[in-house]
């Protein structure tokens, strides 16, 4: 009864101990004393009732003094409800006494309405973060089978993609192959055209220098024919010369061999018509031989033009298949480039989608453990 004795007296001191306004500081006294003149009145205590009491105040400081009346006030109290012993002169009021204990009953089912709603509160909070955790584990999971559909259609369009830039390397190696046996091939016709150019031209040589020879023979032949002839015919004309000069001189003495020496001239003229005729017919055969030669020389020489003309083409079709192979070769270069930029985009792709994925995985094994504990 001595502990409650104490509380009223201190609710009744605390009454009239009202600090003035324009004190430098609130002290825990001034908060206690304010708060027991307010229960002593039937009024809650609140931070700015206390302070209206005070006449100014922190409300920080008022708070933090109120909170420590409010702790103290159960052990207060629970001295007021001691048995009762005889009436002193200093004892409380049963008013006082009656209305601190009913306003401790409102308090206690205030605090008891207040942790209710605070536990409704933080089941349904928790609730919403059970079905949040529900919903975002849902969508985990559908994201997860669409990050595993997307790194299977990735490893899909990888392999593709390898498959195709094998088949473009073994058609390329192919290409290759081929444009070095056709380089090879074209080579190899070059090689035998200029041997046959060369061939050609020494035989246009050997004919020429043949040609040359036998038509300096024929030459020769047909002056030493022609010195022949003269000679043949300065003969029979001297021969001629002589006899008319003999007949001239002898004429009657050779009245009797008239005859005869007109057969010798008739003789001498026919030999000397055959000669003339063995001389046209080396001379024709002499042309006959120049036009031999000319038309082997133009043969030759269309044969040449013809070699050279299929050296020009072969030099031609190397030129455009050394183009060709080239440009097969840039464009298989490009080719493996874009397949390659290809396959790093997918490899970049995919690293992304792991590294989200790990990025998700951690913050959701974070949120299981800490609901698990």
């Amino acid at each position: 009864m001595q502990s409650g004795n104490t509380s009223v007296s201190r609710l009744q001191s605390g009454a009239a101990a009202r600090p003035r306004p324009g004190r430098p500081g609130i002290q825990l006294e001034d908060v206690l004393g304010a708060a027991d003149a307010l229960v002593a009145e039937g009024i809650k205590p609140t931070i700015e009732r206390v302070r209206m009491r005070l006449g100014g105040g922190s409300p920080n400081t008022v708070s933090a003094h109120l909170d420590e009346w409010f702790a103290r006030l159960p052990a207060r109290l629970v001295g007021m409800q001691a048995p009762p012993a005889a009436p002193r002169d200093d004892d409380a009021p049963l008013s006082v006494v009656q209305a601190a204990q009913q306003f401790w009953d409102v308090a206690r089912r205030e605090a008891d309405q207040v942790q209710v709603q605070k536990t409704e509160a933080t089941r349904r909070e928790l609730e919403l973060e059970r079905s949040a955790l529900a919903l975002k584990e849902a969508d985990l999971k559908q994201r997860e089978a669409s990050f595993e559909q997307a790194r299977v259609k990735l490893d899909e369009a990888l392999a593709s993609s390898k498959q195709a830039v094998e088949a473009m390397q073994a058609q390329m190696h192919s290409q290759q192959q081929e444009s070095a046996r056709m380089l090879s091939a074209s080579e190899a016709e070059v090689r035998r055209l200029r041997k046959a150019h060369e061939e050609a031209v020494a035989s246009k040589e050997a004919l020429r220098e043949k040609s040359a020879m036998e038509l300096l023979a024929r030459q020769r032949a047909a002056e030493e024919a022609e010195e022949r002839h003269l000679a043949q015919e300065r003969r029979l004309l001297s021969e001629i010369d002589r006899e008319r000069m003999a007949t001239r001189q002898a004429n009657v003495e050779l009245a009797k061999e008239q005859k005869a020496r007109a057969a010798d001239a008739e003789a001498a003229q026919g030999a000397q018509a055959t000669a003339w005729q063995a001389l046209q017919a080396e001379k024709s055969a002499h042309r006959e031989a120049a036009a031999a030669w000319s038309r082997q020389h133009q043969e030759a020489q269309l044969e040449l033009a013809t070699l050279r003309e299929r050296a020009a083409g072969a030099e031609q079709r190397t030129t455009d298949l050394a183009s060709q192979l080239q440009r097969q070769q840039d464009q298989a270069d490009r080719e493996i480039a874009q397949l390659r930029e290809i396959q790093a985009a997918t490899a970049a792709a995919l690293r992304q989608l792991e590294a989200r994925r790990e990025g998700e995985e951690k913050p959701q094994a974070a949120r299981a453990r800490k609901s698990s504990k």
